[in-house]
């Protein structure tokens, strides 16, 4: 038998309970890929992580992530929970760190107060890419094609992980969705035959300030309540399209998991949030 243990933790939450709640598994090593996907599985989390040993020299640890569905290149909320777990594990208030992740490697930042604080990721590079209408993809949500911005244009971005980004033209619409999976499926897909995991819906709410819901068929329940990687992917575009690099996006409040995400793209693309470390336990594997 192989004994690991588990730590829970709310990320991108203002206060225990709410924001994404992430489960961390340590001492991985010895898990098995196939082992790895069940425990997410039956996590039903919108992702499950595992500390590893790194294999590149210049990383403190490897970090595996799975949704229900399998393992991703890379995410947000896991990246910023399990610093706060690797951090508060070893006592440290403060720790820079680099993860080592199927998209890179990304440096990150963590400040712990006890079982709470903040942390910060470098996200990879953004890569534009295809540009989509707005009118199917607001079918498959449920929403009027009136919603579309009037000047901004869906696009697909990836800081790690690609994601469309909608925007809407009021916060309005954000409450009125209703996920048709096959739909948004089908009006996301590529030219090239793939589509993204993500499509992250967002409207303006005030200078800097945006509401977002993530919404897709490979998430757990159809949503994510804070998704870190569509923020900085949502934060370059934004940057690319209005010049704007200091954002704060409300997300889950329609899920009852109220998030709060700060990007910062005025040097690379820099995610934050608070985290909060909620429960531990030991996993005991055959």
């Amino acid at each position: 038998m192989t004994e690991s243990r588990f730590t829970l933790v709310d990320v991108f939450a203002a206060r225990p309970l709410e924001g994404n709640l992430l489960a961390v598994v340590e001492e991985a090593d010895a898990i098995d890929d196939a082992t790895m996907a069940t425990l997410a599985r039956r996590f039903r989390l919108s992702e499950t992580s595992f500390i590893q040993t790194a294999t590149s020299a210049s990383a403190t640890y490897r970090h595996r992530i799975f949704i229900v569905e399998g393992e991703i290149p890379f995410a947000g909320h896991p990246s910023l929970g399990t610093a706060a777990v690797w951090a508060h594990r070893r006592d440290l208030a403060q720790a820079d760190l680099v993860q080592q992740t199927i998209s890179g490697e990304q440096r990150l930042r963590v400040e712990m107060d006890g079982k709470r604080g903040t942390a910060s990721v470098w996200q990879n590079a953004a890569v534009f890419g295809q540009e989509l209408d707005a009118a199917p993809v607001l079918a498959a949500l449920g929403v009027a094609a009136g919603a579309a911005h009037r000047t901004l244009t869906p696009q697909v971005v990836s800081t790690g992980l690609p994601t469309l980004i909608l925007p809407v033209r009021d916060v309005g619409f954000l409450a009125n969705v209703r996920l048709d999976g096959p739909a948004l499926n089908q009006a996301m897909t590529l030219a090239d035959g793939t589509r993204p995991i993500t499509c992250y819906v967002v409207a303006e709410t005030g200078p800097g300030q945006w509401r977002a819901r993530s919404l897709g068929t490979d998430l757990a329940g159809g949503e994510d309540p804070a998704t870190g990687s569509a923020a900085g992917a949502f934060g370059a575009w934004v940057k690319a399209s209005t010049g704007v690099a200091s954002l704060t996006i409300g997300q889950g409040i329609e899920m009852g998991c109220p998030s709060v995400l700060h990007v910062d793209t005025s040097d690379g693309v820099v995610v934050s949030g608070d985290v909060h470390i909620v429960g531990e336990g030991t996993l005991t594997l055959p």
